[in-house]
């Protein structure tokens, strides 16, 4: 049903600070957008065979609830690469897990979904079909 961990999902307060030490390390930016829908700005960067998300929030209400009170950054997500999004959609909710949407969502080239933390052990996993769009 899985794959593999696509990438790592990391919501900072600054993300051009965050960019910044990325690049100092030496990953490589794979691609950088503005989401308005979603109400936030990301960036993608290549880390060995996956890659880690950088996730800033654009609206005051959209930083509390992703980032909370005081962070500087947070792990928030795993990313996991699937064959076919609403396929597994449909398996997962067969196994109790609720999606934070019906229908699957493009960002970028990709295909994704994501689960309500509560229904699956608090871990919120987004399930992503590459280059689907």
């Amino acid at each position: 049903m899985l794959k593999r961990i696509d990438h790592v999902g990391v919501v900072v307060d600054d993300l051009a600070e965050a960019r910044a030490f990325l690049e100092s390390l030496g990953m490589v930016l794979e691609r950088a957008q503005e989401v308005p829908e979603r109400n936030v700005k990301i960036a993608f960067y290549h880390c060995g065979d996956g890659r880690i998300e950088l996730i800033e929030p654009t609206t005051p209400e959209a930083r509390e609830r992703r980032l909370g009170e005081g962070n500087q950054a947070r792990i928030e997500h795993i990313g996991v690469e699937v064959e076919d999004v609403p396929t597994i959609m449909r398996a997962v909710r067969g196994l109790g897990v609720d999606l934070t949407t019906s229908e699957p969502v493009a960002v970028g080239p990709n295909l994704n979904a994501w689960t309500q933390p509560a229904t699956c052990a608090g871990i919120q996993f987004q399930l992503v079909q590459r280059d689907a769009v």
